[in-house]
């Protein structure tokens, strides 16, 4: 009579027991996590889409782009967006803004670890902005000494630096003590003092400064130099100083020489550039809600939402917004056409047409009070808000069932587990008995 393998048969009856079980929670798993992928898929390229669009929604950047072109390279370069107006301008760069430079009328012996006073204050004001450094809190190692180096540490890192940096500086084997100031601009003059210190020397340092860069300003001017309007910076940019241009100054010219032109006007590229991001995030987002609502068939596989009816409406929706008339006109007049599947694409030749002869209509089409884009913005935010938006709390309940579903794994592991040892019990008590009898049996030959 032959044994049998206890532990073989007790895994298989305890598999049985629970078998169908464990079918039912892997495919209801399967189907809730790809529930779960699918909907952070679509969610992801409806943000994707929404970026796209409220990047081109605001006062400043729109679908219709303009740029700005210089006559010289070298001396200035400049900006536009979507508020230019076309024009063309003279420009005349007289100088560039600097950064104020100083060095402190220091000892010729000076080095990192010459010592300074460790009582009294350094005072500093920068365009109206004060910090007064105590000179007791600088010895950073703890060694009662203050050394230079550590003044340098303590002004860099003071909360209240109002904009300079302090630095050693070593030359044919002397060392110079040295304010900068952060920013370019006559208001940004450094403005040192020390008092209470009881050494002289360390006083009259910052009273004698030697001047290494005199701050100022850029000054620029619109037409010729002395005759045309002369425009001022702190910083080396000219922001908005013509509606929507942006002049940044870079090598000033010389006096008598002539001004230099500047052209602002539409940029035909950069707009169909502006169009194809927007298409082409539309296609992505309308490709992806299609492949996880898709029906199936023999030849394509059941989407894990083909049967919800929200995200389907999002896509209807939003079908219908693309291809609704705003301002009297749609986007097939504007050379963007929506093939039978639904895919957009551009006609660059109409497009161009279009950005020739209405640009105002074709910005008015996209960006007008009500128009295309803020249609699909108030279209989209209830789906998209953060914890309360459509997506949200339905993931939200999605991980909450599948929660439940491993709470049940958890219990029919236990399950298991107890047959599993209920019937490892059993056929090993059988199997001893098989024992026994077997021996019993060979007593008799």
């Amino acid at each position: 009579m032959s044994s049998i393998d206890p532990i073989t048969m007790a895994t298989q009856l305890a598999t049985y027991d629970v078998q169908s079980f464990q079918t039912r929670y892997d495919t209801q798993s399967t189907t809730y996590q790809s529930q779960l992928t699918a909907l952070g898929k679509i969610e992801t390229a409806l943000k994707e889409f929404r970026t796209a669009i409220t990047s081109m929604n605001s006062s400043t950047s729109s679908i219709v782009q303009n740029s700005a072109t210089v006559s010289t390279e070298g001396y200035f370069s400049a900006t536009a967006d979507a508020t230019a107006l076309s024009g063309s301008y003279q420009i005349f760069v007289e100088q560039l803004a600097t950064a104020h430079q100083v060095s402190a009328d220091m000892p010729v012996d000076l080095n990192s670890t010459t010592e300074v006073p460790s009582t009294g204050t350094l005072d500093f004001t920068i365009n109206g902005e004060t910090m007064s450094l105590d000179l007791s809190t600088i010895d950073s190692n703890g060694d009662g000494l203050s050394t230079m180096a550590e003044l340098v540490t303590a002004i860099n890192n003071d909360a209240s630096n109002p904009g300079v940096n302090a630095t050693l500086v070593r030359s044919n084997g002397q060392t110079y003590f040295m304010l900068s100031s952060t920013e370019t601009g006559v208001a940004n003059t450094i403005n040192v003092s020390a008092s209470g210190t009881g050494q002289t020397w360390f006083e009259d340092a910052f009273t004698n400064l030697t001047e290494i860069s005199a701050p100022q300003d850029a000054v620029i001017w619109l037409g010729a130099q002395g005759t045309g309007l002369q425009l001022t910076s702190s910083s080396n940019t000219f922001e908005d100083v013509i509606d929507g241009v942006d002049i940044t100054v870079t090598k000033a010219q010389t006096t008598g020489e002539a001004a230099l032109s500047m052209a602002v006007g539409a940029d035909k590229e950069g707009t169909e550039e502006q169009m194809t991001t927007i298409i082409n995030a539309y296609n992505s987002l309308m490709s992806t809600i299609d492949k996880y609502t898709a029906v199936g068939d023999e030849d394509t596989s059941r989407g894990p939402l083909a049967s919800d009816s929200t995200v389907r409406s999002i896509e209807s929706q939003l079908r219908a917004l693309v291809r609704s008339e705003f301002d009297g006109m749609r986007l097939s007049n504007l050379g963007i056409e929506i093939s039978r599947t639904g895919t957009m694409s551009i006609d660059s030749d109409k497009f161009a047409e279009v950005q020739a002869t209405n640009s105002a209509g074709l910005e008015s089409f996209f960006n007008g009070d009500g128009n295309l884009f803020d249609s699909i913005d108030d279209l989209l935010n209830p789906y998209l808000k953060y914890g309360s938006g459509m997506f949200s709390s339905r993931k939200d309940a999605i991980r909450q069932t599948l929660d439940r579903i491993d709470d049940k794994q958890e219990v029919l592991e236990r399950k298991f587990e107890a047959s599993y040892n209920r019937y490892l019990k059993q056929f090993t008590q059988m199997n001893q008995i098989i024992t026994q009898m077997s021996q019993t049996m060979s007593l008799f030959g």
